[in-house]
């Protein structure tokens, strides 16, 4: 009976020392569990998407186009014809209004075996002023034709209406060519050599 008594101690201490253990083995586990979790650091890298690639076209910038000059005055090979009859210039520029300018007569100051004779005769430009308003008239000038058939020293005598027609005139004489008048086989300088230019819008 004893002996059995003394079997059951020894080993329920045998059993209370083993949950004993066990129990200190969890509990040191779940520790280490804990302290491992705890150190644990968690890093987040933030990846940057790619972007696909854009293809960028490039134009060319719109260039302007220069602006065309005007063209030269219509030129006219004038008949050759003898001091004292008409002449009649060619149609001027369309500028946006039909036109009808007329070169009057024109007369020689100078003698001799030959008097000078047109041969290029540039139309005057309609002054925009004038042609705004309606406005006609006529220009009288003087001037020298030259050895080599150019004319020089061109002035205004008289004018109607005043301060329009003048610069237009003047531009347009300036750029005729003549026969130089010819005197004992020589060319000589014309001058007094009077014209009028007549400015008149085509109202048809």
């Amino acid at each position: 009976m004893k002996s059995r008594v003394l079997i059951c101690a020894v080993v329920a201490a045998c059993i209370a020392f083993a949950l004993t253990y066990l129990m200190q083995a969890l509990i040191k586990s779940e520790l280490v569990l804990k302290d491992a979790e705890r150190g644990k650091i968690v890093d987040f890298v933030r990846l940057k998407r790619e972007r696909p690639v854009e293809r960028v076209e490039r134009k060319a910038p719109n260039r302007i186009a220069p602006e065309r000059e005007p063209p030269p005055p219509d030129m006219q090979l004038a008949p050759q014809e003898g001091p004292g009859k008409l002449e009649v210039a060619a149609m001027a520029p369309d500028l946006g209004t039909d036109l009808d300018i007329n070169l009057g007569p024109g007369g020689s100051g100078q003698g001799g075996d030959s008097d000078p004779v047109p041969l290029v005769r540039v139309n005057p430009q309609y002054p925009p002023r004038a042609m705004q308003r309606g406005i006609e008239g006529w220009v009288q000038l003087r001037f020298t034709v030259s050895t080599a058939g150019t004319v020089k020293d061109v002035e205004v005598e008289k004018a109607e209406p005043p301060n329009y027609f003048e610069q237009a005139a003047v531009n347009a004489v300036s750029r005729y060519k003549y026969k130089p008048s010819v005197v004992d086989g020589e060319p000589v300088e014309s001058p007094g050599v009077r014209v009028i230019l007549q400015f008149n819008l085509n109202r048809g």
